[in-house]
Formats: C-alpha cells, sequence, structure tokens
C-alpha cells in the first residue's frame, strides 16, 4: 500500500450516461477521475512521474521537482510532493484559471505565474512554449528534477496499468467497442488504448482535439478553452496507436460541460464535456448494444468562476 493520501488516487467509478446518449446509439460510460484526491486524473499521471524517476533513480530525497502545467497536473505533483516530502516548484501562466494554482500553493507549491500571451481564460501556443522554457531553466539549477509531463517516459505506462486496467476490469460485462479522449500529453489515450487492446484488438480508439488548435488534423495551432488539451501533436503521440483523431469546438465543449451537471449530476470541467460530446457523437454511430468509454479528467470547482454554470 502506498502511504497516507498516495493510497487514495484512483479506483474511480464507471458510470453510464442516462440521458445525454441518443435512445437509439450506443451506450456511453464515463470514469469519474474527478473524484481523485485533488479532483483530477491527473493526481495517476504525477504520482506516476515520481515514483519511475525515485525506480530509475532520477529523483532522490532533498531534491526539487519543476514542472510547467496550466491546470491539474499542478496539483497533483504538489499533493504527491507533499506526502513524498519534495519541494515543488511550478511554472504557469494567468491564461488558465485561478482556482488550480490557488490549490498548489495550499499543497506547498512555489508557483510561478508568467504573464498570458492574449488574456485571462485564452489559452495560445505562445502561452505554453513560454512556460516550458521557463520551467526547463529552472530545472538546470542542481538538485533538480524535470519532471516534463509531455515527454516523461512513466506515463503511459503508468496509465495503462492504473487507469487503463481499471476500465478493464470495470467494463468486463460489457462490449467495449470504442473509447475517446482529449489529448494533452496523450499519456491516457495512449494508455488506456494499450490496456483495452490487451483484451480485445477491435475496439475504435479515437483522440480528440479542440477545433481552435488542430494540430494534428490540420497542422495549425490557435486558442481554445479545454484546458488540459494541448492543441499540438505532443512528443508522446502516435498516431499509428489510434483509429482517428476528431475536432470538437469550444461551444460543444461549454454546453456539453451545462449539461452533464444538469442532467447527468456530473460536475466536471470542460474537457470532460468535450470528452462526453466526442463520446455521444461517436456513439450515435453505433447500435445500441456496444458501448463508448470515455473520460471526465477534472472537477468543475475550478470553472465556478468563469461563469461556465451561470
Amino acid at each position: 500500500m502506498r502511504p497516507g493520501t498516495l493510497a487514495a488516487i484512483g479506483n474511480t467509478p464507471l458510470v453510464e450516461l442516462q440521458h445525454l446518449p441518443s435512445s437509439t446509439g450506443a451506450r456511453v460510460l464515463v470514469k469519474l477521475e474527478y473524484l481523485n484526491p485533488t479532483g483530477a486524473m491527473k493526481d495517476r499521471l504525477a504520482l506516476a512521474m515520481v515514483e519511475g524517476a525515485e525506480r530509475d533513480g532520477r529523483l532522490m530525497p532533498g531534491m526539487t521537482i519543476v514542472e510547467y502545467t496550466g491546470g491539474s497536473t499542478g496539483p497533483g505533483l504538489a499533493l504527491v510532493c507533499a506526502v513524498k516530502g519534495y519541494r515543488l516548484k511550478i511554472v504557469t501562466s494567468a491564461c488558465f484559471s485561478d482556482e488550480p494554482r490557488r490549490l498548489m500553493r495550499a499543497l506547498g507549491a512555489d508557483v510561478e505565474v508568467l504573464d498570458a500571451a492574449i488574456a485571462p481564460g485564452t489559452v495560445t501556443p505562445t502561452d505554453i512554449d513560454a512556460m516550458r522554457a521557463r520551467a526547463a531553466d529552472l530545472a538546470q539549477q542542481p538538485g533538480h528534477y524535470f519532471t516534463d509531463q509531455f515527454n516523461n517516459p512513466y506515463v503511459v505506462a503508468g496509465l495503462r496499468d492504473g487507469l487503463g486496467m481499471e476500465i478493464l476490469n470495470q467494463s468486463a460485462h460489457l462490449p467495449v467497442t470504442a473509447f475517446c479522449t482529449g489529448i494533452g500529453s496523450s499519456a491516457s489515450l495512449l494508455g488506456v488504448a494499450a490496456a483495452i487492446r490487451r483484451r480485445d484488438p477491435r475496439p475504435r480508439i479515437v483522440g480528440l482535439e479542440p477545433a481552435g488548435s488542430p494540430g494534428i488534423t490540420a497542422g495549425t495551432r490557435g486558442v481554445f478553452a479545454m484546458q488540459g488539451w494541448s492543441g499540438f501533436a505532443p512528443p508522446l503521440f502516435d498516431i499509428d496507436a489510434v483509429d482517428a483523431v476528431d475536432i470538437i469546438s469550444d461551444d460543444d465543449a461549454f454546453a456539453t460541460t451545462s449539461r452533464l451537471a444538469e442532467e447527468e449530476g456530473i460536475f466536471t470541467g470542460v474537457s470532460g464535456g468535450a470528452n462526453v460530446y466526442g463520446a455521444v457523437r461517436l456513439a450515435a454511430q453505433l447500435p445500441r448494444e456496444a458501448a463508448v468509454i470515455t473520460l471526465a479528467p477534472d472537477s468543475g470547482y475550478k470553472y465556478l468562476g468563469s461563469g461556465l454554470f451561470g
């Protein structure tokens, strides 16, 4: 058993939507990842990065961890570092919501906030590039370790063996036909896909990217609302591991996020709304006996100040 709060990471429920999917299409099941300790799936990613580095001797007691993040990875790392006794330096941007920064600081992280390239609430490639460059610079200091989530060697296997195997076990009685989720680092997409295909190579694997920054499908980058998504092809992404990449608009993500809260009682963030929109759209193309699985990766609490929920 892992020490303290780390033992509470994982084992989140997989629930079937009752109202949003078409009555004639496939069933849609959502893994409620916002029920992890800091309210996000990224608790799993943070733990995989830290324990992988410990296992390989890259991270030792007394060292400082450095990461750049706009949302859920920061609180996840802050939690893991608090339990394990590491100092944590986070680089973020004012383009992201304030709630995650407050949670990071509450959990003991040092947080550096860069100015937004355009405005708060508008994520751009310039913001991401600036954050990564600053984090890489900080990590050059002696005794510092850069987890670098978009290039991390431990995250895909960590999410395969944790999140992916949970989904596999929870869906053992179902004819899982497809899995879809947004592409950030791509660790959850690739990890879950690898686990599902251990049992059956046939399920359709679909990555999702923002319509405002379709870096994979169109080769262009721009602004978008889904915090946690990348809007480009991240280094870990493997196009051969997926069957398709679909795009989701900000408006569809916002509308579905609100509907999930009001009609399903699922209080997730915009990336969760985008994932479910993609899953419901995919399910409409499949027969009733099929099943589509997706993720609600973070909580709606971080968006309460945005006006999303009225």
